[in-house]
């Protein structure tokens, strides 16, 4: 497997990947036209890459195999894991052919790596509570905060 920072031109593979954990259950609560229309799922994504903005690939065979990113965002516009302004949100998706193969793990491990150097001392997400990913996070320190909607808030000190 192979990691590289995500970069403006994984903007197609990152909106892939937001699909994947909006339909996490196979159920197909948004494509790509729903997603960018939704203001709220589509501020994880707008203007790739920001600043602040910090990302993994992971890549099998050569092709992109799941990702996971971190981005800020604001009391005024938060995403669904907001915990407060100087706390990045976190996404996670993976291809459905790679499921099972380490890539999550591989990427979660190697962002909140980035999130340290770049010298964060929290990383918040969003998961529904049957979501399987919910143990890789709570494997990694996630707790749960918080619940908001359907979803647990889970937060990471790092």
């Amino acid at each position: 497997m192979h990691l590289r920072p995500a970069a403006a031109a994984d903007l197609p593979f990152l909106t892939e990947m937001l699909l994947e954990a909006c339909n996490w259950d196979g159920t197909p609560w948004y494509d790509d036209a729903k997603v960018r229309s939704d203001d709220h799922a589509w501020r994880y994504l707008a203007d790739w890459p920001r600043d602040g903005d910090f990302g993994v690939i992971a890549e099998l065979d050569g092709s992109p195999a799941g990702a996971t990113w971190g981005r800020l965002l604001t009391k005024d516009r938060p995403g669904y894991g907001y915990i407060a302004d100087d706390v990045p949100e976190l996404t996670l998706g993976v291809s459905p052919t790679f499921r099972r193969r380490g890539v999550a793990r591989a990427v979660l491990t190697e962002l909140i790596a980035q999130a340290r150097t770049a010298s964060y001392t929290r990383l918040s997400l969003s998961v529904d509570p049957d979501n399987p990913a919910r143990g890789l996070y709570e494997s990694l320190g996630f707790r749960k905060v918080g619940f908001v909607g359907t979803s647990d808030t889970m937060l990471l000190e790092l």
